[in-house]
């Protein structure tokens, strides 16, 4: 419904349905084989049916068929991907409700060798909504730095908040594969913000 608002003024509704039912067959199958890379799970048909989700594998597999589509059918990619970048977030923050209830992706710290489990999911999802409305207000004042906010903040976010996670699946230096894809998110942002902020200052 949020993207259906954020759309309608410039999309007709068979363009917003499309956009969004290939937004949610990418993501499902980035989720999924991210998710298969970072637990180091050969990827077979089985194991994809069964694996679970990586949200941040969702985003990028998200990012590539949106590009595709709006390439094939001339739509303007950079809206359309803010438009889904701003709500990102608030699925974030709905998804890590559901895990608290599944009692999964909980967080864990240690404290003179003595291990404490704390409700991390719901910290993840307070934190990510607010997040989403920070976001969504920049979208409303057409701020198009908006795609470099997101990169930057979840990017960060999404980074600090694995190392308390109870399950981490170290790939290198510490880091699980989805902190260095955050890195990389993060990177992205902040040269892209450093690059329009020249821009800017040059005019």
């Amino acid at each position: 419904m949020v993207f259906y608002r954020l759309t309608q003024k410039y999309y007709n509704k068979i363009d917003i349905i499309y956009v969004y039912l290939v937004n949610i067959l990418g993501f499902a199958i980035g989720a999924k084989l991210l998710s298969l890379l970072s637990n180091n799970i050969e990827i077979t048909i089985y194991n994809f049916i069964n694996s679970g989700y990586s949200f941040i594998g969702g985003i990028i597999g998200s990012f590539l068929t949106i590009t595709l589509y709006c390439k094939r059918y001339k739509l303007d990619l950079k809206n359309i991907v803010s438009n889904f970048i701003v709500i990102y977030p608030l699925i974030y923050a709905i998804s890590k409700i559901g895990c608290f209830l599944n009692n999964c992706c909980y967080g864990i710290v240690s404290i003179n060798n003595i291990n404490y489990i704390f409700p991390l999911q719901l910290i993840d999802s307070i934190i990510m909504f607010r997040l989403f409305l920070i976001l969504i207000k920049q979208f409303k004042h057409q701020n198009k730095l908006v795609i470099v906010l997101f990169l930057s903040m979840f990017g960060s976010i999404k980074f600090i908040e694995n190392f308390f996670r109870y399950s981490r699946n170290i790939m290198m230096l510490n880091l699980t594969l989805e902190q260095i894809v955050c890195t990389i998110f993060v990177v992205i942002g902040l040269v892209k913000m450093t690059s329009t902020c020249i821009k800017k200052s040059k005019r």
